[in-house]
Parts: C-alpha cells; sequence; structure tokens
C-alpha cells in the first residue's frame, strides 16, 4: 500500500515538472540505446553458433604444402592451411572414423524454376556439402529431408533450398518434389531449410563468417562431377601448379580448397581420430607427400574463426566507446535529478514538518528515480530496435540477424536502465531527503 502511494507521488511530480523529467528519461534512453545496439551487435558477433557443440566440432587442417616453404608463420609458430586438397578430404571421408563428416566448398550459378525464361534467373550462392551439415551444424529443416548416403556417393542432383528462395520461387510452400534449375542443370528438392540464424558463420569462409547462409546447398560430389567452380568465390591456394588446366588436374592436384569439418564426441574420440590422422599423415610421407613438420590441427569453431582474424577487435573498442556514452548520459540525468529534486525542497520541509522521517523521503524519491529509470529504459529499448532495424539496412552484406535482439536482451536493457538510474540517482535522493525543513519554512 505504501509503495503505491510513492509510485503516486512520482507520477504526480512527473506531471508537475514534466519538461524536465521528460528530459532525464529521453537522457537516459539515448544512452541506453546507443550502448545496446552496439552490444547486441558484439554479442551477436561472439555468440556460439551451433549451442552444445562448441566441444565437438574440428576443422581437420594438415601440414601438406610446399616442402620448401611454409605456409606462412607467425613468430616461430608454422601455421598450416585452414582447408585441404580434394585427394586428402576424400581419403579422410571415406576411411569413415569420425561421427560425421563435412566437406565445405562452395560457387555460383544462375537460379531460376524450370519453366522461367533465362531472363527471369538471379545469381545464388551454392553450398556443395555432405548430408551430415545438417544434422553437425544443427540446420533446421522445415520441409523434407537431407538427401540420402547414396545421393552423397554418387552426386545426384538434389537439392536443399533456404527459406528465402522457398519464398520467393515458391510463395513459403512445401516445395519437395519440385525442381529448380541452377545453370544448365536441374535439380530435385529434397528439403526446405527454415530460417537459420547461425553467427557466426563458422564453417566456411572467415570473411563471409556474418552473412547469411547459401541459398542453395548440393552434394559435394555433385559439384564435383559437373566440374562447377567459381575461382572468384572460392579460396584456393597452391604451392604447386597443376599438370594442366583441367579440373581433374585440379583435383588431383597438390592444391588446399575444401574445409572439412568433423563431429567427435568426447575426449576419447578426439584422441582417436588424432592417431588416425597422424598414421594417415605418415602413409602419405611415405609415398612422397607431406615432407615438411607433420603438424596436425583440430580446431574447434571459436579457435579457427580467432585464428582467421574473423571477429575484429574494433568491436570492444566500440562497446567501451557506448559506455562511455552512457555514463555521460547517466550523469548527465543525475544533474537533471539534482535541478528536479531542488525544485521540491519546500514540499519536503512540510512533509518533513508534518512528521515524515529522512527514510520515508529517501524512499520516496528512490522510487521517482525507479519511474524515471523504467520509463528510460523502456523508450531506450524502442530506441535500440529501431537503431538495429537501421543498422540492417545500411549493412546490408550482413546478416539481419545480427542486428536482432534475443530475448536475454530485451530483458536486460530495461533493467541496465533501472541500475544504472537508481545508482546515479542515489546523490541527488540522498542530498533531497537530508534537507532541513526549519531553514525552508521560516522563509515561507
Amino acid at each position: 500500500m505504501l509503495m503505491r502511494y510513492y509510485f503516486k507521488l512520482a507520477w504526480i511530480s512527473f506531471k508537475q515538472t514534466p519538461l524536465l523529467s521528460s528530459l532525464i528519461v529521453v537522457t537516459i534512453a539515448v544512452g541506453i540505446a546507443a550502448t545496446m545496439i552496439t552490444y547486441t551487435i558484439s554479442y551477436m558477433m561472439n555468440k556460439e553458433p551451433v549451442p552444445g557443440k562448441a566441444d565437438s566440432l574440428y576443422l581437420v587442417q594438415l601440414n601438406s604444402w610446399d616442402p620448401q616453404k611454409a605456409y606462412y608463420s607467425q613468430g616461430e609458430e608454422e601455421r598450416v592451411p585452414p582447408y585441404l586438397t580434394y585427394q586428402d578430404m576424400q581419403n579422410l571421408w571415406r576411411a569413415n572414423q569420425a561421427q560425421r563428416h563435412v566437406p565445405i566448398s562452395g560457387y555460383r550459378d544462375q537460379l531460376k524454376l524450370p519453366q522461367q525464361a533465362d531472363s527471369d534467373a538471379k545469381t545464388a550462392l551454392v553450398r556443395s556439402t555432405s548430408r551430415d551439415f545438417f544434422s553437425a551444424f544443427n540446420a533446421p529443416i522445415r520441409f523434407g529431408s537431407p538427401w540420402s548416403v547414396e545421393a552423397d556417393r554418387q552426386g545426384e542432383l538434389v537439392a536443399v533450398i533456404s527459406a528465402d528462395v522457398n519464398q520467393r520461387l515458391f510463395n513459403g510452400q512445401n516445395s519437395v518434389g519440385q525442381s529448380i534449375r541452377l545453370g544448365a542443370l536441374e535439380y530435385r528438392i529434397v528439403a526446405v531449410l527454415d530460417n537459420w540464424p547461425i553467427l557466426p558463420r563458422f564453417y566456411g569462409e572467415a570473411m563471409r563468417a556474418f552473412r547469411k547462409p547459401r541459398d542453395v546447398f548440393i552434394p559435394f560430389e555433385a559439384q564435383v562431377r559437373n566440374e562447377l567452380w567459381s575461382s572468384n568465390l572460392q579460396a584456393f591456394e597452391c604451392w604447386r601448379d597443376p599438370e594442366d588446366s583441367s579440373f581433374e588436374a585440379f583435383l588431383s592436384s597438390e592444391c588446399v580448397w575444401v574445409y572439412f569439418w568433423v563431429e567427435l564426441n568426447g575426449p576419447s574420440e578426439r584422441l582417436e581420430y588424432e592417431e588416425f590422422l597422424y598414421s594417415y599423415v605418415q602413409e602419405q610421407r611415405a609415398s612422397g607427400r607431406f615432407q615438411r613438420k607433420i603438424i596436425n590441427k583440430l580446431s574447434t569453431p571459436v579457435e579457427y574463426l580467432t585464428q582467421r582474424e574473423a571477429i575484429s577487435q574494433d568491436n570492444h573498442i566500440a562497446l567501451g566507446l557506448s559506455l562511455c556514452f552512457l555514463i555521460l548520459c547517466l550523469l548527465n540525468s543525475m544533474n537533471l535529478m539534482m535541478a528536479k529534486f531542488h525544485t521540491k525542497t519546500l514540499e519536503v520541509s512540510l512533509r518533513r514538518a508534518v512528521g515524515a522521517s529522512k527514510r520515508q523521503v529517501f524512499y520516496q524519491f528512490c522510487i521517482e528515480t525507479l519511474l524515471l529509470g523504467t520509463l528510460g529504459g523502456a523508450l531506450g529499448l524502442i530506441l535500440a530496435q529501431l537503431g538495429l532495424k537501421v543498422c540492417s539496412q545500411v549493412y546490408q552484406h550482413l546478416s539481419s540477424d545480427l542486428m536482432q535482439m534475443d530475448l536475454f536482451i530485451v530483458v536486460l536493457t530495461p533493467l541496465i536502465a533501472i541500475s544504472a538510474s537508481v545508482l546515479f540517482g542515489l546523490l541527488p535522493v540522498i542530498r533531497a531527503s537530508r534537507i532541513e525543513p526549519a531553514s525552508q519554512l521560516n522563509s515561507v
């Protein structure tokens, strides 16, 4: 009952000084909005991409580089490429020593429905991989299911399409069994992905870690058998040129270009796989390959992103600057609160004269500060949402999921606003509660 009375007094005080009170609310809101926009983007960039699998997914890296020259060095540490040669990837996949095997490559082509004119085709980014991709990375399926093991082996012309492509071509309806045309080839749709906010997108090119997943997914072998390649899209490096310009020569060369992820459950499986890799490299070394120092690495998603410097340290700098801006806004709001409470000295004196204690006055102004902080947090949440929407329009090359608050941040935003407002409002509240009634009443 007493708390309701204090809130009533706080609301009356707000209406008595609407301009000053609104200025305090807006000042808090602007500081909170700027901070939470920056924090949201930083949080989404650094979140765990596949919850629960941080220590079970590994990128396989082998030191198959030039015997005469290291891949590159940083200090005294020799580094190994993040991708494998085609022959090494195939050998490891066929050995079947892991729970799941996920080769990663890609290309771009023109996408349309078979009955559409060529002028209606749009460029689509295609991801070639294995059926294990969807279960290993927890890719959500809305319709259908991934292609079969046999489709992986035979390179069948089947496809899983993204929710965006399904919406554009089939109005969001179940398109399983329908066909799409990629370039000169026709693919049968076996599944449609649901919306998949995987961030960062760690499994492929690090420079594209914060972009949307590809439009279409096909069996890796389908790309190879049909010689589908986009040299300006798929990263590759060769320490020795292929024997000729044919695609077959490229596949049998020492060029590295295939990301190869495996899923291993527990330390024992990882140890066994490391032993398997060592044996494999020793066998290849006996045939004349892998003449450099043996460096076999199993990198987790976080380790891979760190190696490739996919997450910029500028995010932390921006977050620090936004926190400084928030503190500045809160200091300004504290000064405004002092001015607001100064106008209430006569009211406080009268309350004290009729029996109110310093503690009761302190509680009254704390509730008023709490009300201002709550309103500032609510307005700050709205401004932050609008700011993130503007960012998603400006930075369209990045995934829009980077600019979306999850439930944790939505709840955190007003809590920060309220806590910070109460904290920075303590000094004005303490000063207001210590007003001596005699000095003010004598002047009346």
